[in-house]
């Protein structure tokens, strides 16, 4: 009973460390900060991590889990057109909840020599698994590239998501008031969609036309121009 007491404790200080990072900043947030929002003593959050640094290893532990497990392959089935779609999804909503990570990326980098090793590995295994899928989709008839091509479309895409929340907020998208709003994500799914279709051939270019008919349209471009 008292383990799992303790285990709910751990995962309330995570989820509201999430939440107070991505919407301020790791860097304006301090333990004292998230054991009041918690109702807590500074001691009893203690008592489950001796320091914000440990919390956020453990953030950026549930981030890579959940991240690499997502993207494996179907294990009964092949893939599907509307695999992608899902991968994708579930991709830049992942990238999203943990924002955070990749807004204050620079900065925790600097402070921890093992979290840049740690992230360029993960950074490694993710374009890895993103081979396999991609290889998958070829097999089966849904996309049509060559490996230069392959190569060069992974590396985009990760660019892309990984510093999404750096251009929303830099280019003036996102701001105090409108941060958590769902669509954010869905604009990123939007972006990695139209970076892909160059490439679709068979029943995915329905599928994505289709999909894309279903999104609305954004006006990103412009209010960047016009900034």
């Amino acid at each position: 009973m008292l383990k799992s007491k303790t285990s709910k404790t751990k995962q309330r200080i995570l989820n509201v460390s999430l939440m107070l990072f991505n919407k301020q900043g790791e860097r304006a947030i301090t333990t004292n900060h998230i054991a009041a929002e918690l109702n807590m003593s500074p001691g009893n959050l203690y008592y489950h991590y001796r320091n914000k640094q440990d919390i956020i290893k453990a953030l950026i532990h549930d981030y890579q889990f959940e991240t690499l497990q997502m993207l494996e392959l179907p294990t009964d089935r092949t893939v599907t057109a509307e695999d992608k779609i899902r991968y994708f999804q579930r991709l830049s909503e992942q990238l999203w909840k943990y924002r955070f990570l990749h807004r204050d990326v620079y900065h925790l980098v600097e402070k921890d020599d093992l979290f840049n090793q740690d992230y360029a590995q993960f950074s490694s295994r993710v374009m890895q698994q993103v081979q396999i899928l991609y290889q998958a989709f070829v097999d089966v008839g849904l996309m049509k590239l060559n490996a230069v091509e392959m190569e060069a479309l992974i590396i985009n895409i990760w660019i892309i998501l990984t510093n999404w929340t750096n251009f929303l907020f830099m280019s003036g998208h996102i701001n105090e008031t409108n941060h958590q709003q769902k669509k954010w994500s869905l604009l990123a799914l939007r972006q990695l969609v139209l970076l892909e279709t160059p490439y679709l051939i068979g029943e995915s270019k329905a599928t994505y036309a289709k999909f894309l008919a279903s999104m609305e349209s954004t006006d990103l471009f412009e209010r960047v121009t016009s900034a």
